[in-house]
């Protein structure tokens, strides 16, 4: 059976795609350079993790998929972050159950990362009060939706007040929109790396040891 080795996350300049002859030890670059993909992904919304699909457990226990806007990463604590609508359903899927997964896709880097983590819901605390106080104008005109998310409506429907349907709404007019929102943290507990070649795929596998102090990595087969 393959060994799984410890590795860290550390600051890396750049994701660099591995060599066949890549050795067990550079498993630590591997998880260093897809943190600083994921981090790059919230930051530039030309990049192809930039809107991943966020999965949860449905309270009648079907998976339910769905894309999100990745708005923040921070490797040290394992977390990758997004916002929601506190009505929304996935913000009672995860109460029901807080386990979710992640799928990523850059097909510019040809790399797919899956993460399964645990994720916590923020509403009125400081967490939320720093999402919200980063969120441009423009992404906060959805949280001013008069109705919930999923809501039944006789026609297709914007949502949205009247008076910021061609527009994004002012400082001020934004405030009300603040009790609708959540800022969704998600824990990274294991990860799955995948680098599509057409001369051969390479795969690794990464899991969150005992203590919680580290990742412990292993090849795997494609």
């Amino acid at each position: 059976m393959p060994r799984s080795r410890r590795v860290g996350v550390g600051a890396e300049p750049r994701f660099r795609l591995p060599a066949r002859n890549m050795l067990d030890e550079q498993l630590g670059q591997v998880l260093q350079g897809l943190w600083a993909e994921l981090s790059r992904g919230a930051a530039d919304r030309h990049h192809g993790f930039h809107v991943p699909t966020l999965c949860t457990i449905g309270c009648d226990g079907a998976p339910v998929a769905r894309s999100v806007v990745l708005r923040r990463v921070i490797a040290e604590a394992c977390e990758i972050v997004c916002h929601t609508d506190v009505r929304s359903d996935k913000v009672a899927e995860i109460g029901h159950d807080p386990r979710v997964a992640w799928h990523f896709y850059a097909p510019e880097l040809k790399l797919q990362v899956r993460v399964s983590a645990v994720a916590a819901i923020h509403t009125f605390d400081a967490r939320a009060d720093e999402g919200w106080a980063r969120s441009p104008l423009s992404s906060r005109r959805c949280y001013l939706a008069p109705r919930a998310p999923g809501s039944a409506c006789d026609a297709p429907s914007p949502n949205l007040p009247a008076g910021i349907l061609d527009r994004r709404p002012t400082e001020d007019e934004s405030a009300p929109g603040r009790a609708n929102f959540a800022v969704v943290v998600t824990r990274a507990m294991a990860i799955d790396w995948l680098f599509l070649a057409s001369e051969g795929h390479q795969r690794a596998r990464f899991t969150r040891s005992a203590d919680g102090s580290g990742w412990d990595g292993s090849w795997i087969e494609p």
